[in-house]
């Protein structure tokens, strides 16, 4: 199977890395030559001197270009013959309809990976143009699995999905770095602090989904009656930490239906 990519910044680089293997052709292309150099030597991967070059070298091709440069990218497309071959974009607040109408191909998938993607720990999330049967649906999906999870979502939630996935390892880090400066307070050395923290967090999401119990169920487990745990509770709450992260979720989204 031949894939392209356009553009290897952050994104295209991290699809390009996760979907690696010899089961795949790759063509890829940059604006900034210098990004290239590193795969330059690798097997299977061919650099490619025009988007068109790529375009029809390439059965699916995800277009992962800076928000700047999209429209450009989008211009180059269409002007190339449409073909058996499939759009996948990675162009935040770009609407299915509205890449079909750039680039004049109806072929086209909108995708929304995050940056834990690139460990195969994300969620993906693709939304298909009503064009693509489903055997072509299962192609993507499967393509996009080294990425990790993969959801098909209806398009109107994207900007939700964006703020949990693709926002939520910043928030998730503003509050381990919270629990990590609260023990350094305590008297914990830094790295044991961080250690700590995140063995914490990993143990108690996995503890979560063995399990299979509710959130709630894990938090009375471990809170005694006039114990330290409940007392810790207790400040959370009386501080509104839960309605504070609530709100900062909803202002992101704002933020996000607003560009």
């Amino acid at each position: 199977m031949n894939v392209g990519i356009i553009g290897v910044g952050n994104i295209g680089s991290m699809i390009l890395e996760a979907l690696y293997n010899k089961e795949y052709e790759f063509n890829i292309i940059n604006r900034t030559r210098s990004k290239l150099k590193k795969y330059e030597k690798l097997e299977n991967v061919h650099i490619c001197k025009s988007i068109e070059e790529v375009y029809e070298k390439s059965k699916f091709i995800f277009v992962a270009v800076k928000p700047q440069h999209i429209d450009k990218v989008f211009k180059e497309l269409s002007e190339l013959e449409e073909k058996e071959n499939y759009i996948i974009s990675t162009a935040a607040g770009k609407e299915l309809e509205e890449v079909i109408e750039k680039t004049h191909k109806n072929n086209v998938i909108r995708i929304m990976p995050t940056i834990i993607s690139k460990i195969g720990k994300g969620v993906t999330a693709v939304a298909f143009n009503k064009t693509i049967d489903k055997n072509i649906k299962k192609d993507i999906i499967d393509l996009m699995k080294p990425l990790g999870k993969v959801i098909e979502l209806e398009e109107e939630k994207f900007d939700a999905f964006t703020i949990l996935n693709s926002s939520g390892p910043a928030f998730v880090s503003f509050i381990l770095e919270s629990f990590i400066e609260g023990a350094i307070n305590i008297g914990l050395h830094a790295e044991t602090a961080k250690e700590i923290v995140l063995k914490t967090f990993e143990g108690s999401i996995k503890f979560l989904e063995k399990e299979n119990i509710e959130l709630a169920e894990l938090k009375y487990k471990v809170s005694s009656p006039g114990g330290v745990t409940i007392k810790g509770l207790y400040e959370l709450e009386q501080k509104g930490v839960k309605g504070a992260i609530m709100k900062s979720i909803y202002e992101s989204y704002l933020k996000s239906k607003s560009l």
